[in-house]
């Protein structure tokens, strides 16, 4: 009996042995067969594009088997201009010359498509009914030498009216601007949407003149009028993530109609994630933001006319210089 036991127990320490050396092959070739999920970077600037994704961030909306989108809100344009700057983005929401900034500085990011066309609207508590009613009157607006800046100045100028006619002031941001329009220490001004609802449900004096989008369409014969919030897409990215790109590009389409529908829920939706804009806000603002989705091949000349006129301002809004046609995203 005693030699039996040493026998025994050698037997069941082999068993033991051969199953865990199963096991071990077992859990080794499943781990060879899982999928890695590819992270990808998916970031916004606080404010309209945020309302943009935010279907798409909230509920976590599966784009593709094997990819996990994390998503960011930058709160300053100059947080968002170093992540891009850094190619730390794979997919990004930025304003228009920013993307022709990303494709001068890195040659490795492409517009895919507008989000959003011209938000920008001239307001007044004046008897101002037109631009050419600006001459010789004070005007607020924020970031001089910027995108904002340069759009008033280049419907002047197609309209045939002097910028130096017009006393322009600055302020950084919008922040700034709305205070001062609110307590009449300002009296007109370029506001965007929705600061401009926010700045109205404070002082209901103020009165819609022009939006910049509906006269820069009259001006430039244009379908969309200019782009304000674009798309881009990491070049290097797309190329080994064709199919993904493509159905992020639809789902962003998607995303953008159900805000225009779902006002209020949008606005709660935005919120949660991490916007700075009240979910009131979004709701009442929505008729005026012109969130839309655009394919490239429906706004590339949007955006060459819209280049060619900041260019005539500034060079350095763009760059340094007009981009070459490489900028434009082509889907396959």
């Amino acid at each position: 009996m005693k030699k039996l036991i040493p026998t025994m127990l050698s037997i069941v320490l082999g068993t033991m042995i051969f199953t865990g050396c199963t096991n071990a092959e077992k859990v080794s070739t499943e781990n060879k067969n899982a999928v890695v999920a590819k992270d990808v970077k998916v970031i916004t600037p606080d404010g309209l594009p945020t309302i943009a994704i935010a279907k798409l961030a909230k509920e976590k909306t599966i784009i593709k088997e094997g990819y996990n989108i994390n998503y960011s809100i930058e709160k300053t344009p100059e947080t968002l201009s170093t992540s891009i700057m850094k190619e730390e983005a794979d997919i990004a929401i930025v304003p228009s010359n920013m993307a022709a900034i990303a494709y001068n500085k890195t040659s490795n990011y492409q517009i895919a498509g507008t989000v959003g066309c011209g938000s920008f609207y001239l307001v007044s508590t004046e008897n101002i009914n037109d631009f050419d009613e600006l001459v010789g009157t004070d005007v607020w607006n924020t970031g001089k030498g910027l995108t904002p800046d340069l759009t008033v100045k280049s419907i002047l100028k197609d309209k045939g009216i002097s910028v130096d006619s017009i006393n322009f002031n600055y302020v950084n941001t919008t922040n700034e601007l709305v205070p001062l329009l609110a307590t009449g220490k300002a009296t007109t001004g370029v506001v965007p949407e929705p600061a401009l609802t926010t700045l109205i449900d404070k002082n209901p004096k103020i009165k819609i003149i022009k939006g910049l989008n509906d006269t820069w369409k009259e001006i430039n014969k244009s379908e969309n009028g200019y782009p304000q919030s674009t798309i881009i897409v990491k070049s290097s990215f797309a190329k080994e993530n064709e199919e993904f790109v493509n159905l992020f590009l639809g789902q962003i389409s998607n995303s953008i109609d159900w805000a225009n529908k779902n006002g209020e829920k949008v606005g709660v939706y935005a919120k949660e994630i991490g916007a700075s804009i009240q979910p009131d806000t979004i709701s009442k603002s929505l008729e005026r933001s012109n969130l839309k989705f655009i394919k490239i091949h429906n706004s590339q000349k949007d955006y060459e006319n819209y280049y060619n006129k900041l260019m005539n301002f500034d060079s350095k809004s763009l760059g340094g210089n007009i981009p070459d046609e490489g900028i434009y995203f082509t889907e396959k």
